[in-house]
């Protein structure tokens, strides 16, 4: 179903001149809505069969040239709402208006639409679940953005808790990232203030992180597994994460030769390269690491060669879209296979990926590294970080040395 745009003169409305005003209609679904567009004109000088001032009138081209303006402006909300499966008569000239920009539905999406636009493809993916869980709470074809106050959080986090089944931690990263959202509209001036300014989020409630030991490490580097098997691939993929503080998977995927440079790998963080201050990682290689690198014909590769065999490279992965998709789908493969290992090894523990990055920071707690050089390792922006993500390790740390304290 298509909308119609139509201009109508309003012969009823003439004044004492005999000038009628000229209105906008938007029809869509048999309901129309309309908008005064400040000009007024003579029947006479009305063509309504060719929806144009006649030449008769003396500001014909002027005339005809903005009314071309506004129907182009009106055919681009149509696209933008029917996009949006937001639409209708009345949001068409809500938008035009420029009322429909303090819509909360209508700013999110182009929230993450500049999201996407920036690559910063998890932000967009997550503000958009935000987005559509609102809108499941609200239940409105419209919400302006003013309404979300204290009592809209209170009740969205009642909701996000009993109908969603959300924990506190997934509640309070929710609205970390819908502040982030309503801070932009702050300084974009649709909002005069930022409810969650004042607006005390639920208690962090620090889960447990777990990490491999280095006995359980040494497990795992011995098994004998299949070359060239996926689950041979993820286990070098899993110790060089653990061997070099622990890099994220998605950082892995797209390192190149041209990173390694003087024996030390470098690269940016993908994590960070939207931030307005990226996070860079400088680390020496080892005889271990090079090791890995080796079953890869390391020394064969051109610069432009992943070190590891991880994404599909006839995919056009520079589209972050594109990346994130194939990241999350090599993953969960990875996750996959590390199940299987830890089961090999006899290691009661679910593995994944990101437990290489845990048991790296173990492991140099452990060992007497200290927390600066922990931080700069695992490139966090400020000790309190580091510190914090420590705190799940110090239990298991106090045991061994009250063990040797009184083991003497």
């Amino acid at each position: 179903m298509n909308a119609t745009i139509n201009f109508e003169l309003r012969d009823q409305k003439a004044d004492a001149n005999g000038e009628a005003p000229l209105y906008l209609r938007i029809t869509y679904d048999r309901k129309p809505a309309w908008m005064s567009l400040g000009i007024s004109l003579k029947p006479k000088d009305w063509n309504r069969n060719k929806q144009k001032v006649s030449r008769s009138h003396r500001r014909w081209d002027v005339l005809n040239e903005e009314l071309l303006r506004i129907s182009g402006q009106a055919h681009d909300a149509i696209l933008e709402l029917k996009e949006q499966d937001r639409l209708n008569a009345k949001r068409v000239i809500q938008l035009l208006k420029g009322q429909d920009r303090k819509d909360f539905y209508t700013y999110a999406d182009k929230y993450i639409k500049d999201l996407f636009a920036m690559g910063s493809v998890r932000r967009a993916k997550n503000a958009k679940v935000i987005l559509n869980q609102i809108k499941a709470f609200k239940k409105d074809e419209s919400f302006p953005i003013q309404e979300i106050d204290h009592q809209f959080i209170d009740d969205f986090s009642t909701y996000l808790k009993t109908e969603q089944s959300n924990a506190s931690n997934t509640i309070r990263k929710k609205f970390q990232r819908l502040s982030h959202m309503l801070k932009r509209a702050k300084r974009d001036g649709i909002l005069t203030v930022n409810p969650f300014d004042e607006y005390k989020l639920p208690a962090y409630q620090k889960p447990k992180k777990e990490a491999l030991s280095i006995g359980q490490i040494r497990k795992i580097e011995k098994l004998d597994l299949p070359k060239g098997s996926s689950i041979w691939h993820t286990r070098n993929y899993f110790l060089f994460s653990f061997y070099n503080a622990g890099i994220r998977f998605g950082d892995l995927c797209l390192l190149k030769r041209k990173n390694i440079v003087d024996g030390r790998l470098k690269y940016v963080m993908s994590k960070t390269t939207s931030n307005a201050e990226p996070k860079y990682k400088n680390i020496k290689l080892r005889d271990d690491s090079y090791e890995i690198l080796e079953r890869y014909n390391y020394g064969q590769m051109e610069d432009e060669s992943y070190l590891f065999p991880i994404l599909d490279t006839g995919k056009n992965v520079n589209d972050p879209l594109i990346f994130d998709r194939e990241k999350q789908s090599k993953n969960a493969i990875a996750n996959k296979d590390l199940k299987k290992i830890a089961k090999k090894a006899e290691i009661d523990l679910t593995l994944s990926t990101h437990i290489a990055r845990h048991s790296f920071a173990n492991y140099a707690l452990k060992s007497g590294m200290g927390v600066y050089a922990i931080s700069k390792a695992l490139a966090h922006y400020d000790l309190a970080t580091t510190e914090s993500y420590l705190k799940s390790f110090d239990e298991e740390l106090l045991d061994s040395e009250m063990d040797a304290l009184f083991n003497e």
